[in-house]
């Protein structure tokens, strides 16, 4: 068997076409891109993701992890300012998989979502099946180890993004490689036969409540980054 495996010469050639590009829709190609990267980086940074995982996504803009807050209307909203954690409970996901190779996100069945080209907060409950405007397919940043997208199903070309702020991006549906879409994944815990296994050592347990404010998860983090300013 060659180095690529079952990938034929014309699909890795597409891969490394893409390299300056983010190609949405196709998930031979996003399996090709994988497979590529996981051999030439050693690394699959999908590793984190099976489903009943508890992760975290850190935005590549912000430095920060994506959360749930209320907005002053009382809607459920999310931005990438929170903190790396399970004590930041608001900003973790539970990972669904399903067999297509699609993935869903939720906090206390409040999922992450794109509805109408915007990044929203969709909420479900436990005995409905996931909302089709959450299932997303996970691209690797082709020559990162560790980085990926996350892409609409339902609206092929629209990606998970966030600005410097931290706040999602207005403009999402992208063609080219963008730092403000790329995240890291940082695990919590894993499902292990019934129980989950915590794999963040200054994690104690995950507690599902309900989120704070933006108001006050933003005066954390300014409160927060002043602290940190006086120690330096």
């Amino acid at each position: 068997m060659s180095f690529f495996g079952n990938l034929s010469k014309k699909a890795v050639e597409k891969v490394y076409d893409l390299a300056s590009k983010v190609e949405g829709g196709n998930d031979y190609l996003i399996s090709a891109t994988n497979t590529v990267n996981t051999l030439v980086k050693g690394t699959d940074p999908r590793v984190y993701l099976k489903h009943g995982n508890i992760i975290q996504f850190i935005s590549r803009t912000s430095g920060r992890s994506i959360q749930i807050v209320l907005s002053r209307t009382n809607q459920l909203i999310c931005n990438a300012i929170g903190g790396t954690g399970s004590q930041y409970t608001n900003a973790c996901w539970v990972v669904i998989s399903n067999q297509n190779g699609h993935y869903y996100f939720h906090n206390n069945n409040n999922f992450l979502g794109i509805q109408y080209g915007q990044v929203v907060i969709i909420p479900s409950s436990i005995n409905q099946y996931p909302p089709r405007e959450a299932e997303f397919r996970v691209h690797d940043v082709l020559g990162s180890a560790h980085a990926i997208y996350l892409e609409s199903v339902r609206t092929p070309g629209y990606f998970i993004g966030f600005n410097w702020n931290g706040e999602p991006c207005q403009q999402i549906k992208i063609e080219t490689r963008e730092k403000f879409a790329q995240f890291e994944i940082h695990p919590i815990s894993r499902w292990s036969n019934t129980q989950p296994e915590l794999i963040n050592t200054r994690a104690d347990t995950f507690d599902p409540s309900a989120p704070p404010s933006y108001w006050e998860a933003t005066n954390e983090l300014n409160n927060q980054t002043r602290t940190d300013h006086r120690s330096n």
